[in-house]
């Protein structure tokens, strides 16, 4: 049976914690999984695979050959190498055995230096979420790097990822820092995460509410000229088709022909309909 996965390419720049969590699982899925451990014992010391036994207590299968191994150590260091990028993989192209490949990526992109901890601490201190960024969007953005400090030894509190999360929010959720966090003994980071979806929810759909009102009156106020053909009727000498100050006839059928202020007046086909100008 053929599996296909379609993740994103590690490029060095996205979450190496969470790419390698992907990767294990496609390994998983592809039956590949043992290479990440290395060549068993067995085999690295030459000995030969157990042969089939008749006995009751045993299943009939042998341990796997030097053959079988050697194809299944290459397509799982395929299957990594096809999920790099190849900025990525120009690094570690010369690693051909899926352990060797495994453990230098995780010694290029899963430092455990002081300067990658303390990079991955200000990270999470100073993160702020955008005004119009999704919750969800800022949720991962928070629990990857979260990911990328455990992959290091670092644990993060569950209660100061909460705070975290909850002093790292726009001004528009500023109501919400009061009810989430006053009044309480302590704060849960799954009870936070909870009301901040349920309180996007609530602004979204207020949102839209307000967008249909809106849609509706403007539609409303149109309604009524929809359709009509104005005429132009001159104030100077009360005939169709132009202004009083582009009249020929010097406004002689108007009794305020004189008047320099008079008005023109823009009359519709449907007898309610007029604009004076």
């Amino acid at each position: 049976m053929s599996f296909r996965f379609d993740i994103e390419k590690f490029d060095g720049r996205i979450n190496f914690g969470l790419w390698q969590v992907q990767v294990k699982d496609i390994l998983i899925q592809s039956g590949l999984y043992k290479a990440l451990k290395g060549k068993p014992a067995s085999l690295s010391e030459g000995k030969e695979p157990d042969k089939p036994s008749d006995s009751s207590g045993d299943k009939g299968k042998s341990k796997m050959s030097e053959e079988e191994w050697e194809e299944l150590d290459m397509r799982a260091a395929s299957q990594i190498r096809l999920c790099l990028a190849k900025n990525v993989l120009a690094n570690v192209a010369r690693w051909s055995s899926t352990k060797e490949l495994w453990e230098k990526l995780e010694e290029m992109y899963q430092a455990k230096s002081l300067s990658n901890r303390l990079y991955l601490k200000e990270k999470f201190h100073k993160l702020q979420m955008e005004e119009g960024t999704k919750i969800s969007d800022h949720l991962s953005a928070l629990n990857g790097i979260v990911s990328e400090l455990e992959s290091i030894g670092v644990e993060i509190d569950d209660e100061d990822k909460a705070l975290r999360l909850i002093w790292s929010l726009p001004s528009s959720y500023e109501h919400m820092q009061t009810v989430l966090m006053y009044g309480k003994e302590n704060v849960n980071f799954s009870e936070v995460t909870s009301k901040l979806i349920s309180e996007e929810r609530r602004l979204k759909n207020g949102e839209n509410k307000s967008s249909e009102s809106g849609a509706l009156s403007v539609c409303g106020n149109r309604k009524k000229y929809k359709g009509s053909k104005k005429k132009i009727i001159c104030w100077g000498c009360g005939q169709p088709g132009h202004l009083k100050k582009d009249c020929k006839n010097g406004g002689a059928n108007s009794a305020n022909g004189s008047k320099s202020d008079a008005t023109n007046v823009v009359v519709f086909e449907n007898e309610d309909d007029e604009f004076v100008f």
